[in-house]
């Protein structure tokens, strides 16, 4: 009996042709790039000192996104925080941390899963979550505490 060379289920000899589905003559992957959208977030860049400096500078309450490039979770919030950004332009401000370029700032506020959403209010922290949320789940948590200000 002679043994075939394997990569999974399919035999090495035909691992180099396009799978097909069953009897399907049709390709189950293309040879084209996938197309990704990306969708930026609308963030505006100012130089602090600390970030301390910043809580204490701002006028609004700051929603500060800790987050990594590497994470995919935390690329899917950046069309959510760009449209919070914008639904609350001028009674909030969106801040994006990366917490690989900055870990102290992490390890201050103990973020341990990215990504992390915190809102400082008057420089203290008084909500926060780890994970994704849509933007009228985050909206309506946001409410809460942006209530009374215009």
């Amino acid at each position: 009996m002679a043994l075939l060379a394997t990569s999974g289920r399919v035999p090495v000899a035909g691992a180099r042709r396009s799978p097909a589905a069953g009897a399907c003559p049709r390709r189950m992957l293309s040879s084209a790039p996938a197309r990704l959208r990306l969708v930026p977030a609308q963030a505006q860049k100012q130089q602090f000192s600390t970030f301390e400096d910043m809580l204490a500078g701002s006028e609004v309450p700051l929603l500060v996104d800790f987050y990594a490039t590497w994470c995919g979770p935390c690329q899917m919030m950046t069309p959510t925080l760009s449209a919070i950004q914008a639904r609350y332009k001028g009674r909030l401000q969106v801040v994006k941390i990366d917490t690989d370029k900055y870990p102290g700032i992490a390890s201050t506020y103990r973020v341990q899963a990215l990504p992390t959403i915190c809102l400082f209010k008057d420089g203290k922290p008084v909500f926060r979550f780890e994970g994704v949320l849509n933007e009228p789940q985050l909206a309506e948590r946001l409410e809460y505490y942006l209530a009374g200000q215009k």
